[in-house]
């Protein structure tokens, strides 16, 4: 698995397309696919932050918009990249 920092993680996924699929204590969560490959991104975490940020529900959403605070890629089960950012 690759630990990468923010300006790697958006150099390679950073065009990915993910969609809003919860929120949950002060974080909201999107997956999406990227050459076959799951994409999690989990943005906020913080309870000033929610009220500054707007989703829509299906709407899909490039990962570099995002102010991302932990993001993982999976093949399969197996993780192959991860940026975490004070987790």
């Amino acid at each position: 698995m690759s630990k990468l920092n923010e300006k790697e993680f958006l150099e390679m996924y950073g065009e990915s397309k993910v969609v809003f699929t919860s929120y949950y204590k002060y974080s909201f969560s999107f997956r999406g696919e990227f050459n076959g490959k799951s994409i999690y991104v989990s943005v906020g975490g913080n309870a000033d932050d929610i009220y500054r940020f707007d989703v829509t529900a299906g709407k899909e959403y490039a990962v570099k918009e995002l102010g991302m605070n932990y993001a993982e890629v999976k093949e399969g089960e197996t993780t192959i990249a991860e940026f975490t950012d004070g987790w």
